[in-house]
C-alpha cells in the first residue's frame, strides 16, 4: 500500500511538471494599438491651418516633418500651415510606431477673403500669441472656446494660455469666418521671445486691439 501511495504522488508531480513545460511562463505583454494620423481639414489654401489628429500608440505623441521647424512638439492634435502650394508629409510617432498625414495645399485664396494670420504659430506656456485679421468688411469679432475675452473687437488679437495643446481663435466679419491655430508647447527652459505690446494679464485670457 505504501508503494502505491508513493506512485500516486510521483505521478501527480510528473503531470504538473509536464503541464508547466507545455504552458510556459505566464505572459504579461501588453498590446499597443497601431498609431494613426488623420487630417481633418482636407485640402487647405496656402497659409491656412490644417488640423492633424493622432490616435493609438500609448497616448503620448511627437510630431515632425521635413518642411517644419518644430521643437518640443506633443499632444493629440497639431496644426501646420505652408506658404507654397504642394503636398506635404507630417509624421507622428508613439510607442516606437509612426504614421503619416498628407497635407494638400492649393494656391492662395482670392483677394479680399477674410483671413486670420499667422494661420499657425507655436508658443510656450506663458508666452503671448498674437494674430491679425485682413479682408472681410474691416470690422472684426474674435471668439475662442478656451478663452475669457475682455474685448472681442479689433483687427488684432492677443491671447495667453495656462495649458498646453492645440488652441483655436476664430474671427468673423460680414458673415464670414476664419481661424488661426496655436500650438501651446511646454517650456523648454530657453528664454521666450519678447511678446507683442498687448499682453493679457491672466491665464486663458484674450483681447482685441486695433481698428
Amino acid at each position: 500500500m505504501k508503494a502505491n501511495k508513493q506512485y500516486v504522488v510521483l505521478s501527480l508531480a510528473t503531470v504538473l511538471a509536464v503541464l508547466g513545460m507545455s504552458l510556459g511562463a505566464p505572459s504579461f505583454a501588453q498590446t499597443v494599438t497601431p498609431v494613426s494620423c488623420t487630417n481633418g481639414s482636407g485640402t487647405v489654401s496656402v497659409n491656412q491651418a490644417a488640423i492633424l489628429t493622432a490616435s493609438g500608440g500609448n497616448g503620448v505623441y511627437s510630431w515632425s516633418g521635413t518642411n517644419l521647424n518644430i521643437t518640443n512638439s506633443a499632444g493629440t492634435q497639431f496644426a501646420v500651415s505652408y506658404p507654397t502650394a504642394g503636398t506635404y508629409t507630417v509624421i507622428v510617432t508613439s510607442a516606437g510606431q509612426s504614421a503619416t498625414c498628407s497635407v494638400n495645399v492649393t494656391a492662395a485664396v482670392p483677394s479680399g477673403t477674410l483671413m486670420c494670420s499667422p494661420a499657425v504659430q507655436n508658443v510656450t506656456l506663458g508666452q503671448t500669441a498674437s494674430v491679425s485679421a485682413t479682408g472681410g468688411t474691416g470690422a472684426y469679432v474674435w471668439s475662442s472656446p478656451e478663452l475669457t475675452i475682455s474685448n472681442p473687437n479689433g483687427s488684432g488679437f492677443s491671447a495667453s494660455y495656462a495649458s498646453t495643446g492645440l488652441k483655436t481663435l476664430t474671427v468673423t466679419s460680414g458673415g464670414a469666418a476664419a481661424s488661426c491655430a496655436i500650438n501651446v508647447l511646454a517650456s523648454t527652459g530657453t528664454p521666450a521671445p519678447v511678446p507683442p505690446p498687448v499682453t493679457p494679464g491672466l491665464p486663458d485670457t484674450g483681447g482685441g486691439y486695433g481698428k
